[in-house]
């Protein structure tokens, strides 16, 4: 579905008479291959280079050096631009900048219009994507009376609505409260589950990763470390070199593993940890 090549991506500053001063790498020598129907979660701390490789994967920006494919088109040539974005769908961190109607189901209606999609067939694609983000009900409501969780729901079904392959999240949840952040990930994950859709997800919250099929962990432009959730979490030390953390359900999994309690590697929700401690005490009769 993606592949990606030794991709470097410099960054240029100039000072105010448009001089170059200096020039930031801020991807480089990336390789990778996404599967149709993956779901990918790319972390990092911040300045790592996650969203700038995000910026790749619709051509918004193409490498210095290297090749991106989307769909078996290179991203550098602009003959494929079109293609490639109507391919792979982009959700930004903040929905307002991405909601611009004034009433739910046309703003998730501008962009099937804008392809030229039949009238007919354009409210077809918005009651099942409003349907699949669970925000039918809200249709015909302001965006400006929904919570931030459920702007960046009708965001991914504006996305939707033009039929991508995949959707790109780059750190959709960094301005919601957990409730809101909890709704946006159980959205894609169904979406990745139950319609096909290849989901990457670029965050720095730890716990919305347990989801993916492969995690990759980015630090100064590389990808340092490649593997499923439960493989991520059982390198601690080396993602805190990384400036990343544990979720608390992990550390307190592993703290109760090196205490000889049962707890399988892949407990990553609290009603999961909670079962095993259960269980691991009726052994015990207690």
């Amino acid at each position: 579905m993606i592949k990606a090549r030794n991709v470097a991506f410099e960054y240029n500053r100039r000072d105010n008479n448009n001089n170059v001063v200096s020039i930031e790498r801020a991807l480089d020598g990336v390789d990778f291959d996404i599967k149709p129907g993956e779901f990918i979660s790319i972390i990092g701390h911040n300045g790592s280079g996650k969203s700038t490789l995000a910026k790749h994967l619709n051509a918004l920006i193409t490498p210095t050096e290297g090749t991106v494919w989307v769909d078996s088109l290179d991203t550098s040539d602009e003959l494929n631009t079109l293609k490639i974005r109507q391919t792979t769908g982009m959700v930004f961190q903040n929905p307002d900048n991405q909601i611009i109607a004034d009433v739910v189901e046309e703003d998730v209606a501008f962009g099937p219009e804008n392809m030229g999609v039949p009238t007919e067939e354009i409210w077809e694609r918005v009651n099942k994507s409003l349907m699949t983000v669970d925000m039918l009900e809200r249709r015909s409501d302001s965006p400006n009376h929904l919570s931030g969780g459920q702007k960046q729901r009708v965001a991914i079904a504006g996305v939707l609505s033009m039929r991508p392959r995949c959707i790109v999240l780059d750190e959709p949840t960094a301005m919601l409260d957990p409730a809101g952040r909890r709704d946006v990930i159980d959205a894609v994950t169904k979406l990745n589950k139950k319609e096909g859709i290849n989901i990457i997800l670029i965050t720095h919250y730890m716990e919305e990763i347990i989801h993916s099929d492969r995690v990759f962990v980015m630090n100064k432009g590389k990808i340092v470390m490649e593997g499923s959730p439960s493989y991520i979490f059982e390198r601690a030390p080396e993602l805190e070199e990384y400036g990343l953390g544990l979720p608390a359900v992990t550390r307190i999994a592993h703290i109760l593993r090196n205490g000889n309690i049962n707890i399988p590697a892949d407990v990553f929700s609290p009603d999961e940890l909670v079962s095993c401690i259960l269980e691991n005490l009726r052994q015990y009769g207690c």
